[in-house]
């Protein structure tokens, strides 16, 4: 039931966007491929529109319904772009330039000064009164709790959202409900390219990585070069591209900006950009920072975007704050923002674009303060004991009865009462075991790789 439901708001959402003037009541019954009577449409309406997920204007008869990020209404009654809902008037102001027509436009080549200037817990992109206003909207709970445990709770639903808007914002024609079909189900949608398929699957992987392996993940080169990896393997025509740093000359469309093209120096780049992520403490500075610097500095030879996104979310899992999913960005907003930090090196567009869609992330993952008691305690309290004996099966190549004994065993020798608890956790977690999330078992990846060939 829950399932037809998300469907019908699905074709809903979908009709509206294809009608950004907005419509009424009665224009959206006449365009429904299913029945609906008035008062379950006028409440289902109203529930989308109080959930944010479609805009609602005027009141009674004049009540008109209209797609989110496509239009909003001025205090002269006006329609505009969707621009100013999210840029600030400075930020409208500075992008400007971007009327200007691509040829007359000024070059510009990577500015390191823009990197060497930042000091970490010095230095500011996100003013303190943001940060403390998104904490507000961002925190889940009142105790400190292991890294990644709000991840875990909406994993489901973060894998859709994060997987489908990403995948959106770079041009993917997957609807959110198709997206969540291949997700939970496997199923391909009809008529996308094989590539499309390729992307939303590589970020599932990736968003895994991030939520099964929080409490080790540290930035580093290894976890960003492993992200990338999980997000272009089959994306690339060279595979030995994927996850490390580019030895080509790459070009931004639509842009007049110049990524560096030296090996040498993008590694040493690559790296300062990392060691100054690392040091700040704020979780929402770490973040935006990754956020303009990843895509920057254009490391990768393709799906730098894409692993920006991804990774700007790591200090949001560790600190177990709501992530964000980019929900509701339109595509032209994001490369605006974008295009000024290539260009100009200004990034307030990119700041309203960030605060803006971490409020509307805030509000998809619902209450601000979740009960402890949906979180599996066993779980967490002995996740680093499954992971010893998951690195001891590996490394021993054991599988059946064999892997089976050995945490038995394990269980005796380190207190741990409930043994079919335990060994049912283990074998599950054995069961989904990728290269992206290996880390902290102690393994490598070619051990994996045998023990994966010697599984019967």
């Amino acid at each position: 039931m829950m399932q037809q439901t998300e469907q019908q708001n699905e074709e809903i959402i979908a009709i509206l966007s294809r009608h950004p003037n907005g419509l009424s009541r009665g224009q959206v019954s006449d365009l429904l491929n299913f029945s609906m009577n008035t008062k379950t449409l006028q409440r289902r309406l109203a529930m989308l529109a109080d959930e944010g997920r479609i805009a609602k204007k005027g009141e009674r008869s004049a009540t008109r319904y209209h797609p989110i990020g496509a239009y909003i209404e001025t205090d002269k009654g006006h329609l505009k772009d969707s621009s100013t809902k999210i840029f600030s008037p400075m930020s409208q102001n500075s992008l400007k330039f971007l009327d200007a027509p691509l040829y007359t436009r000024e070059k510009v080549s990577y500015n390191r000064d823009f990197l060497d200037s930042y000091v970490p817990n010095q230095s500011q992109y996100v003013p303190k009164k943001t940060r403390e206003k998104l904490f507000q909207q961002g925190k889940r709970f009142d105790k400190q709790l292991a890294a990644g445990t709000y991840a875990r709770q909406i994993s489901q639903r973060l894998l859709i959202d994060l997987s489908y808007n990403s995948s959106r914002l770079e041009g993917n024609t997957y609807s959110r409900l198709d997206t969540q079909k291949l997700l939970e189900e496997g199923v391909s949608a009809e008529g996308k390219v094989h590539e499309e398929t390729v992307m939303i699957m590589n970020h599932k992987e990736a968003i895994l990585f991030l939520v099964e392996n929080a409490q080790d993940i540290e930035l580093c080169g290894l976890t960003i070069r492993n992200l990338h990896h999980l997000l272009s393997q089959d994306l690339l025509a060279n595979p030995q591209a994927c996850g490390n740093i580019r030895t080509l000359e790459v070009d931004i469309g639509q842009s007049t900006y110049k990524p560096l093209s030296n090996p040498h120096i993008l590694k040493e780049l690559f790296e300062l950009v990392l060691q100054k992520a690392k040091k700040v403490k704020d979780p929402f500075e770490q973040s935006f920072f990754l956020l303009v610097h990843l895509s920057y500095l254009q490391a990768f030879e393709d799906v730098n975007k894409r692993t920006s996104r991804l990774s700007c979310n790591i200090p949001f899992i560790k600190a177990n704050l709501c992530p964000l999913s980019f929900t509701d960005v339109a595509r032209d907003d994001y490369t605006a923002a974008l295009l000024a930090i290539y260009e100009k090196n200004d990034v307030a567009p990119m700041l309203d674009l960030f605060s803006w869609a971490y409020s509307r992330s805030c509000q998809q993952y619902g209450v601000v303060k979740k009960s402890l008691g949906e979180i599996d305690a066993f779980r967490i309290q002995y996740r680093q004991q499954r992971k010893a004996v998951m690195g001891q099966i590996v490394r021993h190549s054991l599988n059946g009865a064999a892997a089976e004994e050995l945490i038995e065993n394990y269980c005796q020798n380190h207190g741990i009462n409930d043994i079919d608890k335990f060994t049912a956790m283990t074998l599950a977690d054995l069961s989904n075991l990728h290269a992206g999330a290996i880390i902290g078992l102690g393994i490598t990846e070619a051990q994996l790789e045998a023990w994966l060939f010697s599984k019967p």
